[in-house]
């Protein structure tokens, strides 16, 4: 090929292009094409007989990238990679450096040609494109946060309880585990927030359910609100025993907080507690349980509050 047109090629080409002489001490640049001076800002006479790491100024957090150049050129071969280089005025730009060795016919590795692109606009869109992705992500997880918890007082809401319910339902029919729903209500609790004022009763809500967070008998158990002043407490596999002394010892732990309430027969916030465990077979369904924790809440509330019963079916 004419050399002329060589030459024309480079020397119009719109990337940098840079020969390093590896025949001399520190391998300096020996040649620079115009696209390379207008990339850096540098002339030729500024930066022929300077090492291309010249471009690195102080910048020396990039030791991955150098590390795939020093063993390009040990084994005297190719090799990509993505710098940050500085312009003569100080300006930062990412350089995406291609480097290949010349050699003479004899095996001698004589030069090194590099081919460099100012990949700087693709880089910040790559990282804003990056930075959209995670805000979405978080978003996403936030929503989906906000999806199975209750707003008021940061314990699971009905739409999880029911989620997991039915997920744990299908997992202790194959592996005949018991299945406890306690279902627990505040007892005049629209007394409550009328002589006290729905702040209060929002406040007395969070303290109710971080006692019952704090209750459980073991770490797979979980509390949710169910709504108003009802929560549910579901316990897989707990001995009825165990399940009966944790159920009053709920019920004792809300009235320990003292919550002045002078519309109560206690003359303190209570709750009332129904309950019912039950092994699942194949033909019943989850929501056969709550209605029957529903049906013993019902009969500790005629029997007086502030107590727990448990529904005359379940295994006891």
């Amino acid at each position: 090929m004419d050399l002329n047109v060589l030459k024309a090629a480079v020397m119009d080409s719109r990337d940098g292009i840079t020969i390093s002489d590896f025949t001399l001490p520190d391998n300096p640049l020996v040649f620079i094409n115009p696209a390379f001076e207008r990339m850096t800002g540098y002339s030729l006479e500024e930066i022929v007989g300077k090492n291309c790491r010249y471009l690195q100024g102080e910048d020396k957090d990039q030791e991955d990238q150098l590390v795939i150049i020093r063993a390009a050129l040990k084994d005297k071969q190719p090799c990509l990679v993505t710098l940050r280089n500085y312009k003569k005025d100080g300006t930062m730009f990412w350089n995406e450096l291609s480097m290949s060795p010349i050699f003479e016919e004899d095996g001698t590795l004589t030069h090194y040609i590099g081919i460099q692109k100012d990949i700087t606009a693709k880089v910040l869109i790559e990282e804003q494109l990056k930075g959209d992705y995670n805000e979405l992500k978080r978003s996403k997880t936030m929503l989906e946060y906000l999806v199975n918890v209750d707003a008021l007082t940061g314990i699971n809401n009905r739409r999880f309880l029911e989620d997991q319910l039915d997920i744990q339902w299908k997992i202790a029919k194959r592996q005949t585990q018991l299945v406890t729903i306690m279902m627990i209500d505040i007892d005049h609790f629209k007394k409550y927030n009328d002589t006290y004022g729905h702040p209060a009763g929002d406040q007395a809500l969070k303290r109710v359910a971080e006692v019952l967070s704090s209750s459980f008998l073991k770490s797979t158990d979980f509390v949710a609100r169910y709504g108003g002043e009802e929560f549910i407490i579901l316990s897989i596999d707990g001995k009825p025993e165990q399940i009966r002394q944790y159920a009053d010892r709920v019920v004792k732990k809300v009235a320990d907080l003292d919550i002045l309430h002078i519309g109560s027969e206690l003359g303190k916030l209570s709750v009332s507690l129904g309950f019912s465990t039950w092994q699942p077979e194949e033909h019943e369904a989850a929501a056969d349980i709550i209605k029957q924790a529903d049906e013993a809440l019902y009969q500790a509330k005629n029997a007086g509050r502030n107590q727990a019963i448990a529904h005359v079916d379940s295994i006891t």
